[in-house]
């Protein structure tokens, strides 16, 4: 064999070599992205009612009838990285029960409503299944009724589950 033809079969060989190696990294750093899922969880026994795929900057809603005052109300809450999302704002159009109302909070007044900026960050968002009024969770065209997820009176928690990434164990 002459030496044209070995040096020849030696580069092919490296650069399929190359080529190979290249794409095992860049699988493999597809495969440790961390993906996120908002979750609704049954706190009673564990079992997950709800997974959707999420990302991080991506909002979901709860709304609800407060059932106090027949007030309606919508949270506005925002995907953050780790596992943590905040609630942004709560919209209603007057004041009700339980519901924000104080000097010190940032409050504005628009289109009839009022709406404050909360901006609290949370690792778990715990309720309970109402027997009065309908809790929806939005997320982009999805809605989900609690109630008919599990029974009325169960606790459940939203929470935001990570899966991947190089700490995922």
């Amino acid at each position: 064999m002459s030496k044209r033809i070995i040096r020849g079969t030696v580069m092919v060989s490296l650069i399929i070599f190359f080529i190979i190696l290249i794409l095992y990294f860049i699988n493999n750093k597809e495969n440790n992205q961390t993906q996120y899922y908002l979750e609704i969880i049954n706190r009673k026994n564990d079992s997950i009612l709800v997974k959707i795929e999420v990302a991080v900057g991506d909002k979901f809603y709860l709304e609800y009838i407060n059932s106090k005052d027949l007030n309606p109300v919508l949270d506005t809450f925002e995907i953050r990285g780790d596992g943590i999302f905040c609630l942004l704002t709560e919209e209603y159009p007057w004041y009700g029960a339980g519901q924000e109302c104080h000097a010190s909070k940032d409050i504005k007044y628009s289109d009839k409503l009022v709406i404050v900026n909360v901006n609290r960050e949370m690792k778990i968002l715990p309720l309970r299944v109402a027997f009065t009024v309908e809790q929806k969770i939005k997320y982009k065209e999805r809605e989900f009724i609690l109630s008919s997820l599990t029974d009325k009176g169960d606790p459940v928690g939203i929470i935001i589950a990570t899966e991947g990434g190089i700490n995922d164990k």
